[in-house]
């Protein structure tokens, strides 16, 4: 009987963790906010944009920072070029977000600068 129980328990642990994978990878879902921070010097973090709907938010931060919106269907960053570039506020301290996305496959792609700091992140995806 314990046996089972373990099984039942370990069974259900793996199930949230799927779940909660699946939503760090999914991206912004319409009609939600996010919040979030990041830290490291010259890391790059990236959140896919729901298609078809209208992002407002902010980034603020002490030190410069750079903020793309990129259309990749690969999700690879590194590199990019002009075309893929749909907008772009490079080495700033704020970014006031108010646009509207494609149906295409975008991304919030958040660049910090040579300095560890807290960048926050406030996003809202509406339709």
């Amino acid at each position: 009987m314990a046996r089972i129980r373990i099984h039942v328990l370990l069974v259900i642990a793996l199930l949230l963790a799927a779940v909660g994978v699946a939503l760090n990878t999914g991206g912004f879902l319409t009609g939600h906010s996010y919040q979030d921070s990041y830290v490291d010097a010259d890391s790059v973090h990236a959140e896919m944009l729901p298609p078809d709907s209208h992002i407002t938010g902010y980034i603020l931060a002490e030190h410069p920072f750079s903020v793309y919106v990129v259309n990749s269907d690969s999700g690879y960053f590194e590199g990019v070029n002009g075309h893929n570039v749909m907008m772009s506020w490079e080495n700033v301290t704020n970014v006031s977000l108010d646009f509207n996305t494609s149906n295409g496959t975008q991304y919030l792609v958040v660049k910090n600068g040579n300095v560890s700091q807290e960048i926050d992140v406030v996003v809202n995806a509406e339709r």
